[in-house]
């Protein structure tokens, strides 16, 4: 498949891209979505936590979930973190992670949670980092927020996944490929169809 988004939120109809959520109430805009994930960022209610569980039954994966540094409460966000990817192992789902300023931790906690299945959504952290999530298991993905990283140059010399994390639809579509087509140009390689092919197993 070409072009497809490892990343982009609710919005027009597409079998081209993974759609994620930050909340866990938006399980509704997921209908009809053939690769999706419903998550939670910043949330730690109990109810959020049976939301996840009822969508990882329903064959939802699990995400955005994850550590931002920019909220308060981060004791409670790392417990949320935990639980949420209990629920992700033990359905066998991807966990779509969501870090701001806090990879180290991040880190720490998917290494001893034993989840081998994730992504690292719009990874702007080291080099050195990346390829200790890799070597987890998990995979990268970036978008152009990526480009304004000092690692930006060695990060796409590792296999990494491409996003918008824009909502579907025509802009997100036309992002996605020019995203690809300029990265190809950098790397000398056509990266259309890559995304697809380190996903498709996973989904």
């Amino acid at each position: 498949m070409t072009d497809f988004d490892a990343h982009a939120h609710p919005g027009a109809s597409t079998e081209n891209a993974f759609i994620a959520t930050a909340s866990s109430d938006e399980a509704g805009k997921l209908t009809g979505y053939r690769y999706k994930a419903l998550g939670a960022i910043p949330e730690g209610r109990e109810h959020s936590l049976r939301n996840l569980e009822n969508a990882a039954e329903a064959g939802f994966h699990i995400g955005e979930i994850g550590i931002d540094s920019r909220y308060p409460d981060m004791e409670g966000q790392m417990a949320f973190f935990r639980d949420a990817l209990t629920i992700a192992k033990d359905y066998d789902k991807i966990a779509v992670i969501h870090t701001v300023r806090a990879y180290e931790l991040t880190y720490k906690t998917l290494r001893t949670s034993g989840i081998s299945r994730f992504i690292m959504h719009g990874y702007t952290g080291s080099y050195e980092m990346a390829k200790q999530f890799i070597s987890l298991g998990g995979m990268i993905s970036i978008g152009r927020r990526a480009m304004r990283a000092k690692s930006f140059s060695k990060l796409i010399t590792l296999p990494f996944l491409t996003e918008s994390d824009m909502p579907a639809g025509y802009e997100q579509e036309m992002e996605i490929r020019n995203w690809n087509r300029e990265l190809s140009e950098l790397l000398g390689k056509d990266i259309s169809e890559r995304t697809w092919e380190m996903l498709s197993e996973w989904l």
